[in-house]
């Protein structure tokens, strides 16, 4: 199987969903991956910090995946809303920076 040395086998791979992206955990605190392997650097910034690129970086693994946890606000709500939009600001190699949509994001209608 071609698929078995990446992420375990083409099953994994097909439920990557449920790791990639942003999912809200049982206390509220947001989880957010992206797997972005050329990157240096990666933020994510959006309606929920009046677009501030610097606030919340997340960190870089030796795989290219950028992980971070937004932690609920103080009265137990999530940091991003339902409904709220967001994007990626992403350091390039070549040290360039560019906002992005997550291959991950969910669009609403």
């Amino acid at each position: 199987d071609i698929f078995q040395g990446a992420e375990g086998g083409l099953e994994n791979i097909a439920r990557s969903y449920k790791k990639f992206g942003l999912h809200l955990q049982p206390n509220n605190d947001i989880n957010f991956m992206e797997w972005c392997p050329g990157a240096k650097s990666l933020a994510i910034f959006g309606d929920f910090n009046a677009w501030n690129r610097g606030e919340f970086r997340a960190q870089r693994n030796e795989f290219g995946c950028f992980c971070i946890t937004l932690k609920a606000l103080e009265d137990g709500t999530p940091r991003i809303k339902h409904k709220q939009k967001y994007k990626i600001h992403v350091e390039g190699a070549d040290g360039t920076w560019t906002d992005k949509n997550s291959a991950w994001a969910v669009m609403q209608v």
